[in-house]
């Protein structure tokens, strides 16, 4: 049966189920009552009035704070979501909203605190960007979708702020040759790296992921991404699959990428890495800035290597499609909307195209005489 949310599904025989919690068990095991309706609308107004007839029994079994509250939504996502994504959420949790907004009563959790919420994680002595403080209003929202679901709570309006979009870094022509003489002049390992991540748009986890055996024929198979995560009380490198299914993806490498990337196959088991260990993202991001620094060019962050990669592909007149692939998107709409950027020069370029079209003194424009 397809799920289309808040415990509701289509049946093969064409009516619709909705769920709902009837009682709590003193082991914390619930039970689960179903109710039935030809429409999507009929069965959610028959589960929200099961909801409520049973929601002075559930009330008892209720978390006490809001606090409370996101960590049962926590808890209840354990085996659904990655090991990765599970740690990012209980650091969130953990560092914003178990104290504070954390400490009252869910009742009192409205959309007006919420909203006072976001504006004070956005200012004072250590202001968060505004992407964390979406990522903090993401979770709130899924633990309120959890709560109602679980325990019949209406969910407040929860209003997103505002991100001021800041056009990435992407490396002039100019600067691209410079950058590529000074790696294939001194070509260690990690200049390779750079090197590859330049020619394939993969991201930094992913490129410090990557060994021998994903290169085959020229063809470059991403599967796998190294990070740093949380353990315990300390962090610990992990392996783990990749950001999304898209980005488990074969991408065909340029033939003189390819050739250089094998000149070097026999120095280690990693593709990037210092006597056979891994390097982690964040110390390449650190050398790549060094290597910046060394070929006078500005600076910028590791990123910028998958934008510039996505800018000349598009120069070049690759197709979305094809381009999206490669960079292990889900959406084109991704690639056109954060990774297509175009240069003054690419738009001077097109609108000259135009000139086809002016009226000549001489004689007819070009569109007369298409008629």
């Amino acid at each position: 049966m397809p799920k289309v949310g808040a415990n509701i599904y289509k049946r093969k025989d064409g009516r619709w189920e909705a769920r709902y919690v009837k009682t709590v068990l003193p082991n914390g095991k619930k039970k689960y009552g179903s109710v039935y309706a030809h429409t999507y609308r009929e069965v959610r107004q028959k589960q929200l009035q099961c909801m409520n007839s049973h929601q002075l029994t559930l009330k008892r079994h209720l978390p006490e704070s809001f606090g409370d509250l996101m960590l049962a939504w926590l808890i209840s996502r354990t085996n659904e979501v990655k090991r990765s994504s599970y740690l990012k959420y209980e650091s969130l949790i953990r560092n914003h909203l178990s104290s504070g907004i954390g400490l009252l009563p869910i009742s009192q959790v409205s959309s007006t605190v919420i909203d006072e919420f976001s504006k004070a994680k956005l200012s004072g002595n250590t202001p968060l960007s505004h992407k964390t403080v979406n990522d903090i209003l993401t979770i709130i929202g899924l633990a309120f979708v959890f709560a109602e679901e679980e325990y019949g709570i209406t969910p407040p309006r929860i209003r997103r702020v505002k991100e001021t979009h800041v056009e990435m870094r992407v490396l002039t022509k100019t600067e691209q040759v410079s950058l590529e003489k000074y790696l294939l002049a001194k070509t260690d390992m990690r200049n390779l790296g750079i090197y590859l991540a330049l020619y394939s748009g993969v991201r930094v986890g992913e490129l410090c992921a990557l060994n021998w055996d994903d290169l085959d024929s020229g063809v470059l198979s991403v599967n796998k991404t190294l990070h740093r995560i949380k353990q315990g009380n300390k962090t610990v490198l992990e392996i783990t699959s990749p950001k999304t299914m898209a980005s488990i993806r074969r991408i065909p490498l340029p033939s003189k990428v390819s050739s250089i990337l094998e000149s070097h196959r026999n120095k280690g088991r990693l593709i990037v890495g210092s006597k056979g260990l891994g390097i982690e993202p964040r110390t390449m991001q650190y050398y790549f800035k060094k290597v910046l620094n060394k070929c006078n060019i500005p600076d910028a962050n590791f990123h910028s290597l998958r934008h510039t990669f996505a800018t000349r592909c598009v120069e070049l007149g690759f197709d979305t499609k094809t381009l999206s692939e490669i960079l292990g998107h889900t959406d084109v709409k991704t690639t056109l909307n954060k990774y297509v950027h175009s240069s003054f020069e690419q738009k001077q370029r097109n609108m000259e195209k135009l000139s086809a079209l002016v009226i000549d003194t001489d004689g007819p424009s070009k569109l007369l005489s298409d008629e």
